[in-house]
């Protein structure tokens, strides 16, 4: 048994590297970034996760122009090369004689729990472990997880990864929906007054071939520009299942399908059974859906253009919905009628440019639920439209800084359908943005690098809420305007001091002062109203 399991999570091989992801919550993502606002490398991130083959092709770009590196940068170049060493020697050599290392942090593929590689197989596994003790909003928190990832590569064309972290969470001010929050969406396992548990789990295996890859997983995607969050898809929700197709036959032309598996919440009826002890009937849930494509352009270095649709639907699958390239609008009407209200469709579109002499990026997301052009004309739209615009500048007055101002609008209605059963979430979480529809964020970030893997963050967010809809509103004859409604406000501040130790090892201190008033209407919980401040330490091992 032992050694079947040894067998089982040292398949997979690096010759390859492009077949599996770097999580979107990386640092990695933040350093290339930068460099790419200055104009060292073309770095596109807007579409997340990338590959690590792909990141690891823009450390070696990077190696070449070491010189115009400043001393921090080129401390942080070397330590991302240790993380992606598998992937940079299958791009530039390969292993003539097997590596293998166990909890050394010496080696040149940075700390892991364990770690192989040779001219076929690869695998990188680590223990995840963590602890994180708070005052939240005047009460004693505390967060524990625990659990292991791996990944790896199997010949030149197969790839793996495997996440699984399991959370306990103690306290007295639990926000238990995070209804109203950043933080991803929890589907609790065990809860009590005072007390959840819940966990996380991804993995996905994928093919590659030159120019391409189709893989089968559970994920979260990031689509658009966002530092506070991502208006077209996010990482609110849970994770779902995906089957998903990646397509870049040219440098300036990327293709992006993927058929998702959504958790609607509502049961269905006819698949309701009593058994034979009281109160432990099973049932299903409707089936729910998402299919979505999205192309990207990128004409210029500095310049990238996407152009995406996405469509929810229920009850049972739809094999027209599998193919790539089809308008699923289109196809949506040749499934209903007239008498049907179809499914729930959406377009969305991202813009992202870059002018490297004074060190500025500049981007902008937006995401159209509904719209009828016939009233746009008479000024009697009926549009449900959201949009981020944001600009970010690097060493604006101090080097190896990050400064970020970002704007976000959401309509009312957006991410709402009169089916219940298609909304655009995923377990009752919206797919897009935090602060979901009828609200507005403005979002404000300044991050300071002081060492190697130590940085300080301040950051401020102004978020307005308008009442919750009532779905027969959006079908009235005036159509509501944004933040229409008795309001909610929150005003939050914060330091964050993050420290890097080490790949896979991180340290954080953080505190944050909060401020809610106005209508809440259950959004929040009652103990997150008023003046609070909170703060607290977090260390663990794994991500």
């Amino acid at each position: 048994m032992k050694k079947l399991l040894l067998l089982l999570l040292i398949s997979s091989s690096t010759l390859l590297a492009q077949v599996v992801s770097e999580p979107a919550t990386s640092s990695v993502y933040d350093f290339l970034n930068r460099l790419s606002i200055k104009g060292l490398i073309t770095f596109n991130d807007e579409l997340r996760p990338l590959s690590r083959d792909l990141i690891a092709g823009k450390l070696i770009e990077l190696q070449s122009k070491v010189s115009e590196l400043n001393s921090l940068e080129k401390k942080e170049l070397n330590y991302y090369e240790k993380d992606f060493y598998v992937e940079i020697k299958n791009k530039t050599g390969h292993f003539a004689n097997p590596e293998q290392h166990f909890f050394d942090y010496k080696n040149n593929g940075g700390f892991h729990a364990f770690s192989y590689a040779d001219s076929l197989f690869s695998i990188n596994a680590d223990l995840i472990l963590g602890y994180e003790k708070a005052s939240m909003y005047g009460s004693s928190y505390s967060h524990f997880w625990n659990g292991a990832q791996f990944y790896g590569y199997w010949t030149k064309h197969l790839g793996y990864s495997f996440y699984y972290r399991d959370n306990t969470i103690d306290g007295n001010t639990i926000d238990q929906k995070r209804t109203l929050s950043p933080k991803t969406g929890l589907v609790l396992t065990l809860s009590s007054l005072n007390s959840i548990n819940y966990d996380r789990v991804r993995g996905a295996v994928t093919y590659s071939w030159n120019g391409g890859d189709v893989s089968i997983g559970k994920d979260k995607m990031e689509w658009g520009s966002g530092v506070s969050g991502q208006i077209i898809l996010s990482d609110k929700a849970p994770s779902f299942p995906y089957i998903k197709l990646e397509l870049e036959p040219v440098s300036w032309l990327k293709f992006v399908y993927f058929h998702g598996w959504l958790e609607s919440g509502i049961i269905d009826s006819s698949t309701i059974r009593y058994n034979a002890v009281k109160g432990r009937q099973s049932y299903l849930p409707v089936g729910k859906y998402i299919a979505s494509h999205i192309l990207s352009l990128y004409p210029w270095n500095n310049f990238s253009f996407s152009l995406g649709e996405s469509i929810i639907y229920s009850d049972r699958l739809q094999p027209a919905y599998f193919i790539p390239i089809l308008f699923f609008r289109a196809v949506d009407h040749y499934l209903s009628d007239s008498s049907n209200t179809g499914s729930n469709a959406q377009i969305f579109g991202n813009l992202v440019y870059k002018y490297t002499p004074l060190r500025l990026k500049f981007y902008s997301s937006i995401y159209i639920d509904e719209l009828t052009f016939s009233g746009f004309l008479n000024g009697n739209n009926r549009s449900d439209i959201g949009y981020t615009v944001g600009i970010q500048s690097v060493d604006p007055v101090i080097s190896n800084s990050l400064f970020t101002i970002e704007y976000t609008k959401i309509s009312p209605f957006n991410y709402m359908n009169s089916n219940n059963a298609q909304h655009y979430s995923n377990h009752g979480y919206q797919l897009g943005h935090w602060i979901g529809s009828n609200g507005d964020e403005l979002y404000l970030s300044y991050t300071q690098n002081i060492l190697r893997g130590i940085s300080i963050n301040v950051w401020g967010d102004h978020v307005r809420k308008g009442q919750i809809e009532l779905p027969s509103q959006q079908y009235q004859a005036t159509y509501p305007s944004t933040l229409y409604g008795p309001r909610l406000s929150i005003t939050d501040m914060g330091l964050n001091v993050n420290y890097e130790i080490m790949n896979n090892v991180f340290a954080k201190v953080y505190y944050q002062h909060t401020n809610a008033s106005g209508n809440n209407e259950g959004r929040l919980p009652d103990f997150e109203m008023g003046s609070h401040n909170s703060f607290g330490l977090a260390v663990g091992y794994g991500m």
